[in-house]
């Protein structure tokens, strides 16, 4: 249970990251995604449906109903059923009539529920049905239609990221907020390192802003000290206690960077 539930929060912080590739993947206000995975959160014991930029390293969950989760991932694991599910038959219905999904859109999130429209073009007209998003990801990924989430519904999910008083303020000279870097979350971003720390926040015009240092990044080294976790962290800034410059070495977009930030 204790890993799952680590897992679960490594996709939740994964939800919280942003790539600097996000400008080029919006296409009228919306970016297209892909389902990355399902899982169950362990601790409203609900399942998630999690979605993935196809051009960017966003990730939005979709907390959903268990026969909608069930439906979803029977698709993606190509398992076929004995008899036809609702979803299957809704694919069914809309091929014998010759309708295509052109896409489907999830628009907005409003009092803590998301919506979504499916795009079908019918002979010659197009019209747009109002759908729950996982009704709609179990038919598009049936019709091989594309998601797209629209930036309104991206920027209302968005988790504010907090700082517990008293915990890890040291990074704050530095002008950003991290994350310990998880086996799970490492496996998630596809990172060849499961050691270091990841910058969830940057502020702006801070010394990291400055050194071009972007939310999602993962520091290893400190002046070529190891940092595994947020308190080696803190006791490395602690120790440089005059203002001066700091050699910091991180993987950015998956590549080795070597950087150098004069601390105030």
């Amino acid at each position: 249970m204790q890993s799952l539930r680590i897992g679960f929060l490594a996709i939740l912080f994964l939800f919280y990251l942003e790539c600097e590739a996000l400008a080029a993947a919006h296409i009228a206000g919306e970016i297209e995604m892909k389902v990355k995975t399902v899982v169950i959160d362990p601790n409203a014991q609900s399942p998630v449906v999690i979605l993935e930029g196809i051009a960017t390293q966003e990730f939005l969950p979709i907390w959903i109903d268990m026969p909608e989760a069930r439906a979803i991932a029977l698709e993606l694991k190509q398992i076929k059923t004995e008899r036809p599910l609702t979803h299957d038959l809704v694919r069914n219905i809309l091929n014998d009539l010759g309708t295509k999904v052109k896409r489907i859109t999830i628009t907005d999130l409003l009092d803590k529920t998301y919506f979504a429209i499916i795009s079908l073009a019918i002979k010659n007209r197009e019209t747009k049905i109002d759908s729950r998003p996982s009704d709609a990801i179990a038919i598009a990924l049936r019709m091989k239609a594309p998601i797209f989430v629209s930036l309104q519904a991206m920027e209302k999910s968005r988790p504010t990221a907090t700082l517990r008083p008293g915990a890890h303020q040291q990074p704050r000279r530095l002008g950003i907020q991290v994350q310990e870097l998880s086996v799970e979350l490492a496996k998630l971003m596809d990172s060849q390192t499961t050691r270091g720390l990841i910058v969830t926040d940057v502020v702006t015009g801070s010394p990291a802003m400055k050194a071009d240092i972007r939310r999602g990044d993962i520091i290893t080294k400190i002046n070529d000290r190891s940092v595994a976790n947020a308190a080696a962290l803190d006791l490395l800034l602690q120790t440089m206690g005059v203002p001066g410059p700091v050699k910091i070495e991180l993987m950015k977009k998956g590549k080795p960077t070597t950087i150098q930030i004069d601390l105030p």
